[in-house]
């Protein structure tokens, strides 16, 4: 139960209204009918500097701490691609920098915006080592994809979403996830589909996936359910995959 945004040619000179309206969504972003409003319970940054992957994330409301997102954007300035989280925890005792998105290993980055309740039944799958005992559902979904057979991340990633969908309860599967030469997008819900919503749009040479739209001169189409991103910072269109996870 997150908001999460992703930009491609990411410049934060002309980027940077956007991030901040998005950091507004700790206050004011949509929620689940009945919630409390806010997702203040942690936030994380990734970006790509000179092909390595940078990592920031807290367990504190990003509002309080907004410098910690600027202060590095402005350093990196630009970046092939750039992802930012905002947590609404569905897990009590867990808003902590350990638990905030994103979860990565090598250049691999990670970010989910939904639960899988039954995540523990995932676990006997993971073959790769560092999952630690206090895991919860988005980290055991990342390590299941990192210890899928399929070579391509992506592929790896639809692999993983076929196993939960056939054989365990989620809300959504919305993700958004690097490699550190494409952005990957994907939507998938089964269960309030205002809520877990996922917008793509773009602008000159950058594409934008984001929860919420974000800029009022921009067009925004909402991702369909099982809809598959898989973009290129390199190219425009042509690059700019999808396909759906059953096929």
């Amino acid at each position: 139960m997150c908001r999460v945004l992703g930009i491609t040619n990411f410049d934060t000179s002309r980027h940077r209204k956007i991030v901040e309206r998005f950091c507004a969504l700790a206050r004011c972003g949509a929620v689940m009918a009945g919630d409390p409003p806010g997702h203040e319970d942690g936030w994380g940054l990734a970006f790509y500097r000179d092909g390595e992957l940078v990592v920031h994330k807290s367990g504190v409301n990003l509002l309080e701490e907004t410098d910690k997102v600027f202060g590095p954007l402005n350093a990196v300035e630009t970046s092939p691609m750039m992802i930012l989280h905002l947590r609404k925890s569905a897990w009590t005792n867990t808003s902590s920098a350990r638990h905030a998105h994103p979860f990565h290993r090598d250049n691999t980055v990670f970010f989910h915006n939904g639960v899988v309740y039954d995540y523990q039944n995932l676990l006997p799958a993971i073959t790769i080592p560092g999952l630690g005992a206090d895991a919860r559902d988005t980290e055991v979904f990342f390590y299941h994809v990192m210890s899928g057979h399929c070579r391509d991340l992506g592929r790896a990633f639809l692999d993983s979403v076929a196993t939960i969908k056939r054989k365990h309860t989620y809300s959504a599967l919305n993700c958004l996830f690097s490699d550190g030469l494409k952005l990957f997008a994907y939507r998938d819900y089964a269960k309030e589909p205002d809520y877990y919503s996922l917008y793509k749009a773009f602008s000159k040479n950058s594409w934008f996936v984001s929860s919420e739209p974000l800029d009022e001169s921009m067009r925004w189409d909402m991702m369909t359910q099982e809809e598959f991103l898989a973009i290129d910072p390199r190219g425009v269109s042509p690059d700019f995959l999808s396909c759906r996870a059953a096929e």
